[in-house]
């Protein structure tokens, strides 16, 4: 019996897989980035999040989603279902025992048949085991393939994980935009209302018509109708973080101005070549070309005869005390040979079924490494060209606010009409929402390149984390214009 089992368990561990060997399929990735500067080694994506995002009512609120997220929350239990799985999965490799104990009063044959027969009860407790050999690597390839699923995922987990860093932080710029344009407001608010002042004193004594006040009026409640419509996307935005916080509705505290963001000095990209390491979507997507290989191993053993072990071991009497007497022992062992014959084209149709999920993943994988490297150009061209926007933007208000300066100066001096002060207010509280825009879709492209690279998701932030503010960007304030 001893050699017996030895030899399976060696006959076991030399079995054949037929699942293919896997090797990364081939991609389009270029040595280079676009956009990248020449012989870039380094990435921004190495530098842990608590790095690049510095304002520290913002570090706050990330380390409060990772805490309290429930898609984070959701991941991390689906990683937990996948390590069980792979308990499942291996479990086929043992033996598998089993134990059972009965007892029985009754007649065993109908008196008819046997006359004279008696009642009498019949014990018996039993152990038995069975193995299956797994000659075809039906086992190991299924406990593989529930092992790669497991550490997809985890990529998964981890794609959440950098989803939320890069969230929070896109959210919370887009608020602060957001205040910035409610100062823009409520600033062009008061100056045209001093405007408005200003004509309604010269129409009292006859110098301004009431057509110039009328349309001071006017000009006046544009201005006023964007201070509640801004605090209502004020709101919305606060409501999006919260739901992102894993917190009910609420106010968001707020950190550094808009203007004087904290910004990471240099963003280098690194290589095409780390995507493959870092993105987590990308990890994922060739643990699935791995996953569904192995299962291509499990589909073909499914098609060959299994071989399994077995054997019992017990005790059956009629009595108690006779089932521990030597004539009370029973036991038997052997083994079974289970080969399909006919199945209706079902094992056949589950191994095409399998390759056809092979060649799946493996495009799956190749779309998600062309989608990477868009992200990363599109956030590259973003981060390059929102720059030159933001500086376009900021020579425009400078000059609008001294054009609406110079006009009400030239109104009042009886030079000009009014309509080349309203023009010049209504141009300047463009030109400053258009600023305020620019500066928060500049730092969200830094976010969104971060995100493409990849970055922040492998580090664990050390603790205690001393929370300092960065330096200001030293961007251009958005100049206010003054009431007359």
């Amino acid at each position: 019996m001893k050699r017996a089992l030895a030899g399976a368990a060696a006959l076991s561990v030399a079995a054949c897989s037929f699942a293919p060997n896997y090797r990364r399929p081939d991609t389009v990735v270029t040595p280079e980035y676009r956009f990248a500067k020449p012989n870039e080694t380094s990435s921004v994506a190495d530098l842990p999040w608590w790095e690049v995002f510095k304002d520290p009512v913002l570090q706050g609120l990330i380390r409060e989603s990772l805490a309290a997220n429930q898609d984070l929350a959701l991941a991390a239990a689906r990683v937990d279902e996948a390590r069980a799985n792979v308990g499942i999965a291996k479990a086929d490799l043992y033996p598998q025992i089993a134990a059972s104990a009965n007892g029985a009063y009754g007649q065993p044959t109908s008196n008819k048949l046997q006359p004279g027969g008696k009642q009498q009860a019949l014990y018996t407790a039993s152990l038995s085991a069975s193995w299956e050999l797994d000659l075809w690597g039906r086992v190991r390839n299924s406990r593989d393939a529930a092992f790669a699923d497991l550490l997809a995922t985890e990529d998964g987990r981890a794609a959440v994980v950098l989803s939320l860093v890069s969230g929070v932080a896109q959210a919370y710029l887009e608020l602060r935009a957001l205040d910035l344009q409610l100062e823009i407001a409520r600033s062009n608010t008061q100056t045209r209302q001093g405007t408005l002042d200003l004509f309604q004193n010269r129409a009292a004594g006859g110098i301004a018509s009431d057509l110039e006040v009328n349309q001071a009026l006017s000009d006046l409640a544009v201005t006023q109708a964007a201070i509640p419509q801004t605090e209502m996307l004020i709101w919305q935005k606060e409501h999006e973080l919260c739901v992102l916080l894993g917190r009910a509705p609420g106010p968001i505290p707020r950190g550094v101005a808009l203007v004087d963001a904290p910004m990471v000095p240099e963003l280098p990209e690194g290589v095409p070549a780390q995507l493959l390491e870092r993105r987590p979507d990308v990890l994922a997507a060739e643990q699935n070309i791995i996953a569904a290989g192995k299962r291509v191993g499990v589909a073909v053993a499914n098609r060959l005869p299994t071989l399994s072990l077995n054997g019992v071991i017990g005790l059956q009497a009629h009595t108690v005390p006779d089932a521990f007497t030597p004539d009370a022992l029973a036991w038997s062992a052997g083994g079974g040979l289970l080969a399909p014959i006919f199945q209706g084209g079902r094992l056949s149709s589950a191994e095409e079924a399998s390759r056809a999920v092979l060649t799946e993943t493996i495009a799956a994988y190749r779309k998600a490494v062309q989608v990477a490297l868009s992200d990363v150009a599109n956030a590259a061209a973003a981060v390059i060209k929102q720059k030159d926007v933001r500086a376009a933007f900021e020579v425009q208000v400078k000059a609008t606010t001294d054009a609406t300066s110079l006009a009400l100066a030239r109104y009042e001096g009886g030079v000009s009409s009014y309509l080349d002060v309203l023009d010049a207010q209504r141009q300047l509280f463009n030109a400053q929402l258009s600023l305020a825009n620019a500066l928060r879709d500049e730092l969200v492209a830094v976010v969104q390149l971060y995100r493409a690279l990849g970055g922040g998701w492998q580090q664990v932030e050390p603790q205690p984390v001393a929370a300092a503010a960065g330096p200001a960007s030293g961007r251009a304030p958005i100049p206010q214009q003054s009431a007359p």
